[in-house]
């Protein structure tokens, strides 16, 4: 369980690093553009919320390694 809750932690890391690239438009927008939002905007939306999700993931690995349930 302490893998897993490492795993996920670096991936939410490396998720957080990507968004900030971006926002920064140093790395390209993979999403469309939807009615109100710009792809810049979207695409960094969708990597920080996957980062807040891995984080999430990480910690309750994490609670479950230590075994204070």
């Amino acid at each position: 369980m302490k893998l897993a809750s490492l795993s996920f932690s670096i991936l939410g890391i490396l998720c957080i690093f990507m968004a900030v690239l971006t926002a920064l438009e140093v790395s390209p927008s993979f999403m469309s553009e939807t009615m109100e939002f710009s792809a810049t905007f979207t695409t960094t939306l969708f990597w920080g919320g996957l980062a807040g999700l891995l984080f999430l993931a990480g910690i309750s690995f994490g609670v479950i390694a230590s075994g204070e349930l």
